[in-house]
């Protein structure tokens, strides 16, 4: 009888739980919005609330759930934290993304989520890209090939590894990936519920794909290319739905779109690619905007356009705009 009340008083513990299903429609209902939000939002608020939701699943995971719930909370965490991640790398803090992507896909091991998995190895490529060491992005990107169960999912990763190869010299490898991507678009497979279901920040529709091929032709030097996948990228950008449309996304293809026209020697189209960009408000000039531009300054005082009419005007309102950017007035160090 003792052995059997043990039994009883353990599996009465066991069926007890903190989480009910209303707390998990809600915590997932939460993720979407921000997810969604992001992409039109300044990115220091929608941090904010993604620490906020974050710290609600931590509390919830130091408490007693169903196993099922206890993979659903850490399926959450991981996604907050994959978002933190684009965040940080928004901010110019990417040790600080760094940390928060490998946070990611541990989690997504714990809750055994390939979409997670693959979209958390493609956003730690882009971690590796951003802080100068491609070849290891190159590495991450192919590695995410392993968990992309859906066309979307593959379709990100090869173009995040064509564009880590056009930063490499590599045209090779960058007609590959792309040939590659075009078979996965075409290809079967399962929806996937980051990529498809969600969206938002980890989606990868006809916009982000244009914006991903202008970079990636741009650092191959190809201009014309690039003009036209930039034309195509804003275009789509402005005619989609409002709620879908990333600023972020949509001013660096106008940034490498002024960049093809330095290339083809036309000042006066960089200057009015330049003009909505310029325009931003403060709190949206995110850190790879300040970098790219970085690049059409040095552009504008090469000996071909140092004494043109308006190079000048130019390159000083983009100073401007480089000095009062996202990450100013946010404390120092990672986080």
């Amino acid at each position: 009888m003792a052995a059997a009340h043990e039994a009883s008083e353990h599996a009465g513990r066991a069926e007890s739980t903190n989480v009910g299903a209303t707390t998990l429609e809600q915590l997932d209902a939460d993720v979407s919005r921000i997810a969604n939000d992001y992409v039109h939002v300044p990115p220091v608020p929608m941090a904010v609330e993604m620490m906020r939701v974050r710290r609600r699943v931590f509390r919830l995971l130091e408490g007693r759930q169903q196993p099922a719930d206890t993979s659903h909370l850490y399926l959450l965490a991981g996604i907050l934290s994959g978002l933190l991640a684009n965040a940080s790398t928004d901010l110019g803090h990417y040790d600080a993304a760094g940390d928060q992507v490998r946070a990611a896909f541990a989690y997504g091991e714990l809750s055994k989520h390939n979409g997670l998995r693959a979209w958390t190895r493609g956003m730690h490529a882009l971690v590796e890209y951003w802080s100068d060491r491609p070849r290891r992005g190159v590495e991450l990107a192919r590695s995410g090939l392993e968990y992309a169960d859906s066309p979307t999912a593959r379709v990100r990763l090869l173009n995040i590894e064509a564009r880590i190869w056009s930063r490499l010299g590599s045209a090779d490898d960058v007609e590959r990936c792309i040939r590659a991507a075009e078979d996965a678009r075409a290809g079967a497979g399962t929806a996937d519920l980051l990529h498809d279901e969600i969206g938002g920040v980890f989606g990868f529709g006809a916009a982000k794909a244009q914006y991903y091929a202008g970079a990636t032709l741009i650092d191959l030097g190809r201009a014309d290319p690039a003009l036209a996948a930039t034309e195509q990228a804003i275009e789509l950008y402005a005619s989609g739905p409002s709620h879908q449309r990333s600023y972020g996304a949509e001013s660096l293809a106008r940034v490498d779109n002024a960049t093809a026209h330095l290339v083809n020697g036309s000042l006066d189209g960089a200057a009015e690619a330049l003009v909505p960009v310029l325009a931003l408000d403060e709190d949206k000039r995110i850190k790879q905007l300040q970098e790219r531009l970085g690049g059409v300054r040095r552009r504008i005082a090469a000996p071909h356009f140092r004494d043109a009419a308006g190079a000048r005007e130019l390159d000083e309102r983009i100073e401007e705009f480089c000095a009062s950017t996202a990450v100013r007035g946010i404390a120092g160090g990672q986080g």
